[in-house]
């Protein structure tokens, strides 16, 4: 199948689903369901390819993890361990970044429509910020004073991602400073007396192959703004970070995101350009966590009702993002991956919403294995932007979190309600 990766997903000898050669269907019964399983090597691996390829080209860099992905404490730590940054878009993400092992001068704060209650948390927590916007500037220096390091976001007017809710550069984008406000930003940084340490972009989330042009064209972008930054403010700028959004394939004809391209790409602007000192930043989240985490639903209902239903003890307050964006995601029945005794069905949720299903919407049914009441249905790649943006919507509780690790399954989330 082409989802299958060794050492983390595969079918096993009983046609059951495997992660980490645990079976899926006995972890759903020795815990319950519904549950989000990780897996902790598949986590360090994604994270070391990143880490690979951008040592191909040079070491003067460093990788923000996206905690909004998955703000998990376990996969923090894990991720502490590795090296990683912290890319924080709350103050709150950003104490539980310190809870989890994060020094303070390994998180940086990008956020928008940002209170003066979070400006005070992260000037007390010693939080760099990353400015989004020239009233940010204009209310932050009531809280802090001069000699603050800071950067400034841009929007560098064209933007990528994998539903129009992740896009985040371009006109109709709230997010960053415009290039025709940047020289003004610049100047009331200085008026503020903080000092400006580097720029920042971030197009979208969850692009892949076809994107990377469009991506580098932002880098350039980005590289001509910082030179004439670094030309006003008479010293260089310490780094450059070009924000995350590498995607991951959620479907067969979704390709494997080029990581040597991306990296090349990246490293070689920056050698070439008169910022070559400057240390390269970015902000994986998805190309992490995503592949790494599954989430298992237990089938209770299989009957024909207006269209072939199958009912999960789950829904959107489990796992979003088909009913809020569209999203794609591989479905299995765990007991029995390949049969080849198939049907089309809508995959329906149990809150009361016409809208909770997992089908990319309700018109489109998705073919499966004929289940039985009873079986596991095993939702891919769901480790990014799920237990996340989980709720208690309905009064049902958050899912149960494990982590597989060599062997060993660890509870690192309990239902919450």
């Amino acid at each position: 199948m082409w989802w299958e990766k060794k050492g983390h997903l595969k079918v096993n000898d009983e046609n059951h689903l495997s992660i980490a050669d645990h079976d899926a269907c006995a972890l759903a019964g020795e815990y319950g369901t519904p549950v989000y399983v990780y897996n902790k090597q598949r986590i360090i691996d994604n994270f070391s390819a990143i880490r690979n390829a951008f040592r191909k080209h040079t070491d003067n860099f460093r990788i923000h993890y996206a905690m909004k992905a998955n703000s998990n404490p376990e996969i923090l730590r894990i991720l502490h361990k590795q090296g990683a940054y912290i890319d924080a878009v709350s103050p709150y993400e950003a104490k539980l970044a310190i809870d989890s092992g994060f020094p303070a001068e390994r998180i940086m704060f990008t956020g928008t429509s940002v209170s003066n209650t979070d400006l005070k948390m992260l000037v007390n927590d010693d939080i760099f910020i990353n400015i989004d916007s020239m009233s940010q500037i204009k209310r932050l220096r009531k809280f802090a004073g001069k000699g603050l390091n800071v950067s400034l976001r841009w929007n560098p007017g064209m933007g990528a991602g994998h539903h129009g809710h992740t896009i985040t550069a371009g006109k109709h984008i709230k997010f960053g400073i415009p290039e025709s406000k940047l020289d003004l930003a610049v100047d009331e940084v200085i008026s503020a007396g903080f000092n400006l340490v580097g720029l920042h972009q971030h197009i979208g989330s969850g692009w892949l192959a076809e994107d990377v042009p469009v991506f580098l064209d932002t880098v350039d972008k980005t590289i001509a703004a910082a030179v004439k930054i670094q030309d006003k403010i008479g010293h260089d700028l310490e780094f450059i970070d070009f924000g995350g959004g590498p995607g991951i394939p959620y479907s067969a004809d979704d390709k494997e995101f080029p990581l040597d391209i991306y990296a090349k790409g990246i490293c070689e602007k920056i050698a070439s350009s008169t910022l070559k000192d400057a240390q390269i930043a970015i902000e994986p989240g998805r190309y992490i966590v995503g592949d790494a985490g599954v989430l298992l639903l237990e089938i209770n209902t299989v009957e024909e009702k207006n269209v072939p239903i199958i009912g999960v003890d789950a829904g959107f307050n489990t796992l979003a993002r088909p009913s809020f964006y569209g999203s794609y995601h591989e479905m299995i029945i765990g007991n029995h991956v390949l049969s080849k005794n198939t049907k089309e069905y809508m995959i329906a949720g149990n809150l009361c919403e016409s809208g909770d299903v997992f089908n990319e919407n309700r018109e489109t049914l998705r073919k499966l294995p004929v289940p039985r009441e009873g079986d596991i249905l095993v939702i891919l790649n769901a480790g990014a932007y799920g237990y996340s943006m989980a709720s208690t919507y309905n009064s049902r509780p958050k899912p149960r979190e494990l982590l597989v690790d060599e062997g060993k399954v660890k509870i690192i989330r309990d239902v919450e309600w």
